[in-house]
């Protein structure tokens, strides 16, 4: 019988007083919490703004330097033109040099849309959009001079702005159709 209390009620009466410290503990830590004050919150004034005026006027011309400064670095850097030329070879070899421009302008467009990457190399590599890029059409083609030229013409004045998607032969499953040119099918984002 010694052996039984010593192994089972002990054991028992050890763990009984140990769980009933633990939810005793936990209550003092509850009562500590209830008298802790809220400060009310702090109300801002608004302040008048201030307008200074100047007698100065502002200089509003702008200067042809500035402006072919501007354009300067507005400009694409040889490599991403020589990329563009590249893909418009692979792409539209033997259409019209419209259709060509029009793929130049599919580009571009994309750059400056916010549904595509912003660099000319993040829309010609981004993934399942220029086939040429992923079935080996690339491999076979070189920069041409005269697309090189195309692409810095369409760079200062576009053909068409709203270009974004193209395919050959039909209508693809996105974008707002627009015009075919050639074998050439082109739509808009919207």
């Amino acid at each position: 019988m010694r052996n039984y209390i010593r192994m089972v009620v002990l054991p028992a009466l050890c763990v009984f007083a140990i769980i009933c410290t633990g939810f005793v503990c936990s209550a003092e830590q509850v009562n500590r919490y209830e008298y802790i004050e809220i400060q009310p919150t702090l109300k801002a004034e608004p302040i008048d703004p201030i307008v200074i005026i100047s007698e100065q006027p502002l200089e509003e011309t702008v200067s042809a330097v500035e402006i072919e400064e501007y354009v300067e670095d507005t400009l694409l850097p040889r490599e991403d033109i020589e990329l563009i030329a590249l893909v418009t070879m692979a792409e539209a070899e033997g259409e019209c040099e419209e259709g060509k421009r029009l793929v130049i302008d599919t580009i571009l467009n994309r750059v400056d849309s916010v549904y595509f990457p912003d660099t000319v190399y993040g829309v010609v590599y981004q993934a399942n959009q220029f086939s040429s890029m992923w079935n080996g059409r690339i491999d076979k083609c070189f920069v041409d001079d005269d697309i090189c030229q195309l692409v810095e013409e369409e760079l200062h004045s576009r053909t068409n702005v709203d270009t974004i998607f193209f395919t050959a032969g039909e209508y693809g499953k996105y974008g707002r159709p627009m015009f075919q040119v050639g074998n050439h099918y082109f739509s808009s984002y919207e």
